[in-house]
């Protein structure tokens, strides 16, 4: 083989010289691409401004760069890790402003999904389009502005759903949006969009809503498969062209292009304005005041006017942002009576305007929307509707169908985006059980969210022990009844924890008296529960009470341990009769039953923490009793680790429950079967300890129960 010849010998010199020159600079590039996790998280703060709900995200000297997926990391709130590495970010409702650095999120070569909904980002979309293996991306309810540029979706080949509705945006839809082949939800509604939709959706998508914009144009033919409303609020959008409204804007007419008349008019129209201009000219020369012509101010200020969109007047004009707002004022308004809506009319009139209405998730009472809410009586109630959620007001409807209802308004959630607050509702209005009193409908708006629920006549545990001490709380007084209570609460946390497993956040997350109401054979209805991931992170340690266990307030993460602790707190409320300090913000009041319990259990003591109302007429039960307290004391150990999971607590309850009933069995065999075992004449309590002993000690009713649909308690 012939030897290279010199020029050849020079070219491979040069190439190895600049391989050579560029391999560091690749390596620092791979190096900047793999910044610290901990570093880059810290960057993308910096970014931020109002940024104080992420005060966790900080690198502590115990820490060091350890990677916040590491094991032993403290908690980073809202980065969601897999396999040791950055999945996700959940930073929706937080109130953050400033810019997003997409440059710091390219740290995380897996991130896969990111919500910033809710928040007060502005300025025109982050180039989130150079994040190509992005899955998810929420940006609801933000003021991004600007048009979305025309490559955005070229590189989003793997995005499923992008959310960016009730934004600013404005300009038309890029047709680049076919090219986001496995998008499956698109919501761009509440926005200034404008223009004709594309002419065919991306190939994989099952759900779109352009609502409320200013698009114009038929609907294409592909678009069809949608449901009309998805398009609705679009002055000029035919989703079927119609004689009743235009499809498009109507044009100036212009005077035909070359004809010698309109020539003429042009010819005309240039002298007159040339002869303006050297008028004003002459003007100004002579006026020598070195000032602006005269109405120059207000000719700039109107051409500024004309400059801006006209995004602000459309967000005050969609209708589905009012609807709520007012039913609350009318029902806020109202005091302690019942008060109707002015007018049939009105009501009819927004309720046909309202994009949002109430959406049913659980149907068990019949299908009703907004305007039947609207013309109910409505009255402030109290313990009747259950506590907690962070919720400003409760009201009971009762609808011309005879339907009562509780309506709350949650505050508390008021940051939750709409995509993951949906989701929750539907999942927690699918839930059956016996012992769980779902939602059945909710009202959507960024400033204000409506949860209904059926009206539970009874009341809470919390009002029927600690209230005016009626007929019910002397019911409550046997014990057989309080088994019921104490194996229904057990039985419903123990399904909530199977059911919602996989879930980060509490199943229940607020599990209190307050939130466990009492049908009228007593049976008890967990309510509020599952919400933990919807309350605005700021006020999730005073709204739900799964924060105020030990390892919560030392600053741990909240874990289901958290439930369980919480139902030992209920079963020592329910043995004991006394108020727990534990449900207080300030610990001022009560009785800190924890520490009581606890104490007393170490020394011997446990017959002192039983209810004096159940040992004046139980007493041959103590035995039992103590046993439940040594479960519910078994709850509330400090360390989470030491607690038992729901699922074996439940069972602790059950096994202690059945042993007491055979224990009343027994004495109600002593006294020869008709005579009471406490020793009384029968009355309403009687009653529900019959009911209670039949109903728990049933097997076979038992589970064709915590299966059963029939939610029909309470309903007047």
């Amino acid at each position: 083989m012939a030897p290279p010849s010199p020029r050849r010998r020079l070219f491979l010199l040069l190439a190895i010289a600049a391989a050579a020159a560029a391999l560091p600079a690749a390596i620092l590039a791979a190096e900047n691409n793999n910044t610290p996790v901990a570093e880059a998280l810290v960057q993308l703060k910096k970014s931020f401004t109002n940024s104080s709900s992420l005060s966790s995200w900080l690198i502590t000297d115990t820490d060091g760069d350890k990677s916040p997926c590491a094991p032993g990391s403290h908690e980073w709130h809202g980065v969601v890790c897999a396999g040791g590495e950055v999945t996700g970010l959940r930073l929706s409702g937080l109130e953050l402003g400033g810019t997003i650095d997409v440059d710091a999120l390219s740290s995380f070569p897996r991130l896969r999904s990111v919500s910033f909904a809710g928040n007060n980002f502005s300025g025109p979309l982050p180039a989130f389009h150079q994040l190509k293996a992005l899955k998810s991306m929420y940006l609801s309810d933000n003021d991004f502005s600007g048009a979305i540029p025309d490559g955005f979706f070229g590189n989003l080949s793997h995005l499923k759903k992008l959310w960016l509705d009730g934004n600013r945006l404005n300009g038309s839809i890029p047709p680049s949006i076919t090219q986001a082949t496995s998008l499956l939800e698109l919501h761009l509604d509440g926005n200034a969009l404008t223009g004709e939709l594309p002419p065919a959706p991306p190939p994989s998508l099952k759900s779109i809503n352009v609502s409320n914009n200013d698009l114009e144009g038929v609907v294409p033919e592909a678009f069809r498969k949608f449901d009309a409303s998805r398009f609705a609020g679009n002055q000029y959008l035919c989703y079927v062209p119609t004689d009743a409204k235009p499809c498009k804007r109507e044009q100036p007419a212009a005077a035909a292009a070359g004809s010698p008349s309109s020539s003429r008019a042009v010819t005309v129209l240039a002298t007159l304005l040339v002869s303006v201009v050297v008028m004003v000219i002459v003007l100004c020369a002579c006026s020598g005041d070195g000032g602006e012509p005269a109405g120059s101010s207000r000719a700039r200020s109107l051409d500024d006017k004309e400059e801006k969109p006209p995004v602000y007047m459309a967000k005050q004009a969609t209708p589905q942002r009012r609807s709520a707002s007012w039913l609350g004022r009318r029902i806020g308004s109202s005091g302690f009576g019942h008060r109707r809506a002015a007018s049939a009319a009105k009501v009819d009139d927004l309720s046909s305007r309202s994009g949002g209405d109430l959406v049913m998730v659980n149907n068990s009472k019949g299908a009703f929307g907004l305007a039947d809410l609207m013309k109910a009586a409505a009255e402030v109630i109290g313990s009747g509707g259950g506590g907690g959620l962070g919720s400003s007001s409760s009201y009971k409807a009762v609808m011309a169908s005879g339907v009562a209802v509780v309506v709350k308004r949650a505050r508390d959630m008021n940051r939750a985006p709409r995509d993951a607050f949906e989701a929750e509702m539907r999942r927690l209005g699918a839930a059956r059980h016996g012992n769980l009193l779902p939602p059945l409908a909710y009202h959507y708006r960024s400033d204000e969210k409506l949860i209904v629920h059926e009206y539970i006549p009874k009341g809470s545990l919390l009002y029927v022990l600690h209230g005016d001490r009626g007929m019910d709380y002397a019911a409550l007084a046997d014990w057989p009844a309080r088994l019921k209570v104490a194996a229904g609460v057990a039985r419903g946390a123990a399904f909530l924890h199977a059911e919602f497993a996989s879930h980060e956040a509490p199943p229940h997350g607020n599990l209190k008296s307050a939130n466990v109401l009492l049908a009228p054979d007593f049976e008890p209805l967990l309510a509020d529960y599952g919400y933990s991931s919807l309350v605005n992170h700021d006020t999730q340690s005073s709204s739900m009470f799964a924060r105020r266990a030990p390892e919560c307030v030392a600053g741990h993460p909240v874990t289901a341990k958290a439930d369980v602790y919480c139902l030992g707190v209920v079963l020592l409320e329910l043995l004991t009769g006394k108020f727990p300090a534990q449900y207080l913000q300030n610990a001022k009041g009560g009785t800190d039953l924890v520490m009581w319990a606890t104490s007393a259990m170490a020394d011997g003591f446990e017959r002192d923490l039983l209810d004096p109302a159940l040992m004046a007429k139980w007493k041959f039960a103590a035995n039992d009793m103590v046993r439940l307290v040594q479960v519910a004391v078994g709850c509330v150990e400090a360390d989470p680790e030491k607690r038992p999971d729901m699922k074996e607590a439940a069972a602790r309850v059950e096994e202690v429950v059945a042993a007491a009933l055979a224990t009343v069995r027994e004495r109600q065999e002593e006294t020869g079967g008709g005579e009471d075992p406490a020793g009384r004449s029968s009355s309403h309590a009687a009653y529900v300890r019959a009911a209670s002993i039949q109903r728990l000690t049933s097997v076979g009713e038992r589970s064709a129960r915590r299966d059963s649909d029939d939610f029909s308690y309470g309903i007047s």
